[in-house]
């Protein structure tokens, strides 16, 4: 039997447990992902989390059974997003999700691989990288988690409409990676051969050189929501593809 690795991004699951894009991704938890040996988050899990007290009760179901998952023997691992980056160590516990720094760098099945959300190489988009830096200062999101409940949910859903508006009225290219700025990641990752990231929603496969050396940046897919699908990246020894996935055809 292959053995293999999946790896998935930008999932948005949604504060309504009953949504269809939440069924269709326990769906995935349950006959998709125990077939892998490991299951790979990239960022934007969840459409938004204002804490381990409200995330727990909100995502119930989905927590639930990434811990049966786990117990399964297949590893799970999740970097943050610009949407979920206030898990703590209660969630961690619960879903028996590994958290991971980025840039992560592993090797799998011989691939050298180079892991991120991706949102930090999106640095033509000026007002955003500020605004990124100032959410996760640590003190920042110190003070956050101490305000009550319904103030966090206040704060969550305000954040979700204005990055709604701001998305459609930005220019596609100010939001997509900066060149450049993958350029100079690999250039300090030299042993990289593939870039996996998320972020942007436009999955693809690039192929690009750097100091003359052959590289690879794989860009997944975002769950949509009307229709539950994606694009997910599978990983073996006989090679990396971006799949489509269909809540249909699970």
């Amino acid at each position: 039997m292959e053995k293999f690795t999946l790896f998935i991004a930008d999932v948005h699951l949604q504060p309504e447990a009953s949504h269809p894009l939440n069924q269709a991704f326990l769906a995935f938890l349950k006959t998709e992902a125990p077939k892998a040996e490991a299951l790979y988050i990239l960022g934007d899990l969840f459409e938004m989390w204002v804490g381990d007290d409200v995330g727990l009760t909100q995502y119930a179901e989905i927590i639930a059974a990434f811990k049966h998952l786990s117990e399964q023997g297949v590893k799970l691992y999740l970097q943050f997003g610009n949407r979920d980056f206030l898990m703590r160590q209660r969630f961690w516990q619960a879903s028996g999700i590994q958290p991971l720094q980025e840039p992560h760098a592993l090797t799998l099945y011989g691939h050298e691989l180079l892991l991120m959300h991706g949102d930090a190489l999106c640095t033509d988009d000026k007002q955003y990288q500020k605004m990124r830096r100032i959410l996760r200062h640590p003190l920042v999101m110190w003070l956050f988690l101490r305000l009550p409940q319904h103030k966090r949910l206040q704060i969550g859903q305000n954040m979700r409409e204005k990055s709604k508006r701001y998305s459609a009225n930005k220019a596609e290219n100010i939001m997509d990676v900066n060149a450049a700025a993958v350029e100079a990641l690999f250039a300090r990752y030299p042993h990289a051969q593939h870039l996996i990231h998320g972020h942007t929603h436009r999955p693809a496969h690039h192929r690009l050189k750097v100091d003359e050396q052959p590289r690879h940046r794989w860009v997944l897919g975002d769950w949509q929501a009307d229709a539950p699908h994606s694009r997910i990246l599978k990983v073996s020894a006989e090679g990396i593809a971006l799949l489509p996935f269909s809540a249909s055809a699970t």
